[in-house]
């Protein structure tokens, strides 16, 4: 065989290697998609992006998390909109991966969490069928 054939096989095993190791569907989500009804399989991941200020003591979170079917992955992330800008408001990632078929509401509140008997700021919910 010649040199450029099998340079050209170690590519192309090498390419179908990485593909076989990516993560499975994401599905990313905004403000836009608050109410919807979203289709996802087992496996996949939820990224929510919205818009929030940690520095105000206000956060994004799950609120009644079907934790059968739907996990949180890590923390949520903020990123400022006005980076040189202390104190600035931004966007919150939140990330969720779907442990198997089913379905159910993810429910995120922006709130406070130490203030008790206070409506949160704002909502957010999708509907969540996984096959």
């Amino acid at each position: 065989m010649s040199r450029k054939f099998t340079l050209l096989i170690v590519l192309i095993l090498m390419l179908v290697a990485m593909a076989a190791g990516c993560k499975s569907g994401q599905t990313k989500l905004t403000a836009a998609d608050n109410g919807k009804t979203i289709e996802v399989k087992a496996g996949d991941q939820i990224i929510i992006e919205l818009e929030g200020n940690p520095s105000t003591g206000y956060n994004w979170e799950a609120n009644n998390l079907d934790a059968g079917l739907i996990q949180q992955v890590g923390e949520p992330e903020f990123k400022s909109s006005s980076p040189g800008l202390i104190g600035s408001g931004g966007s919150i990632t939140l990330t969720f991966e779907i442990l198997k078929a089913g379905t159910t509401t993810l429910n995120l509140v922006y709130h406070r969490p130490w203030e008790t008997n206070v409506a949160p700021l704002s909502t957010f919910a999708v509907t969540i069928v996984a096959k």
